[in-house]
């Protein structure tokens, strides 16, 4: 079948996009910059809103997954926690994260629970910005977080992953402390949920990747990376993520028992450094962001040499996300580009 790649708008923002995000009805696009202002985008290219946010620099920045909510969850260097209406660009509330950078948030896949965390400090709070629980990470400061997803007919409780130096340690809300350690002498960076629930990937400081099998605690190391893998992507049905830490992507296939004993594929056109990867959310397809500026989308996870479709941005792409429907796909770059593409 062949694919369409139509470019609809190209807007700024001056600065670095730092962050991309789409509201739950897939007509919003957050964009937050390094220097801390976050602008909301309509659909059709309008300008919204432009929200101060966090006047020493934004850091995070995340809808709440909620059909018809129009809440947005923002973190930064001012060591806050806010909550906006992104339909009036009223901020709701103000938290405090518990130290000076707040550097990652993500809500619970109901919407029930946003967790954020600064230093070693954890914290969950509901969508009306009361504090539930407070975390001391054990080992070290945190370097990412994220919730199990969950799908129709899930009773088991959320839980919530952390990484650090030291291994993976998961959370649940109502429990004082961690319910599970993962030990592992090694730093992971950044952290991603397989959709089924089943694997937890990270991206390590020794430039490789861990497998972590969530229900056992058993983990696979992959090696090979010529540094650090600060890109990870898992498509719609848990078979494959794909991850970056080098010119090419590489794809692992985690079908069956896992992906241990096997040779990942690579799928090579860049020219220069992955810097961002996203599979559609529905769908099969694979979009590339490279530090050479090009846009790529791939499909089929076999050994390839030349992408679907390219568009040049010109400049280092630095975040990429779809609409929730699969059929857009917004791109921000470091000269603070934001274009938006139509996939059909």
């Amino acid at each position: 079948m062949k694919i369409t790649f139509n470019h609809l708008w190209r807007n700024a923002i001056d600065d670095h996009v730092l962050a991309l995000d789409w509201s739950p009805d897939g007509q919003t696009l957050a964009v937050a910059s390094v220097s801390g202002p976050v602008t909301l985008f309509h659909l059709d290219g309008t300008r919204r809103f432009t929200l101060p946010a966090h006047g020493f620099g934004t850091m995070s920045m995340r809808f709440q997954p909620q059909p018809d909510s129009s809440l947005l969850a923002t973190s930064g260097q001012d060591g806050k926690v806010r909550l906006w209406d992104s339909s009036t660009g009223e901020q709701v509330c103000e938290m405090d994260g518990g130290s000076a950078w707040v550097e990652r948030l993500d809500w619970s896949a109901d919407g029930a629970y946003l967790a954020s965390c600064a230093g070693r400090k954890i914290r969950l709070w509901t969508p009306a910005g009361e504090m539930l629980q407070a975390y001391d990470h054990p080992r070290s400061t945190v370097s990412s977080l994220g919730w199990r997803p969950k799908r129709a007919g899930d009773e088991r409780p959320q839980v919530l992953a952390v990484t650090g130096y030291g291994g993976l340690n998961l959370y649940t809300p109502g429990e004082s402390a961690c319910i599970e350690e993962n030990p592992w002498k090694g730093s992971a960076l950044v952290m991603a949920w397989s959709p089924d629930g089943r694997f937890i990937a990270t991206g390590d400081q020794d430039s490789t990747i861990h497998f972590w099998f969530a229900d056992t605690g058993q983990n696979l190391q992959m090696w090979g990376y010529p540094v650090k893998v600060m890109q990870l992507a898992w498509d719609a049905s848990s078979r494959y993520l794909a991850t970056g830490g080098s010119d090419s992507v590489v794809v692992w296939d985690c079908s069956g028992k896992g992906p241990e004993g096997s040779k990942p594929a690579t799928l090579q056109s860049h020219e220069d450094l992955i810097s961002c990867l996203a599979f559609q959310p529905v769908g099969d397809i694979l979009a590339s962001g490279g530090r050479d500026g090009n846009l790529m989308l791939w499909r089929g996870m076999k050994n390839k040499k030349s992408p679907l479709l390219t568009a040049e941005l010109e400049e280092p792409v630095s975040q990429i996300t779809w609409s929730p429907n699969g059929k857009f796909l917004a791109a921000g770059t470091e000269a603070g580009d934001v274009f938006l593409f139509e996939v059909k």
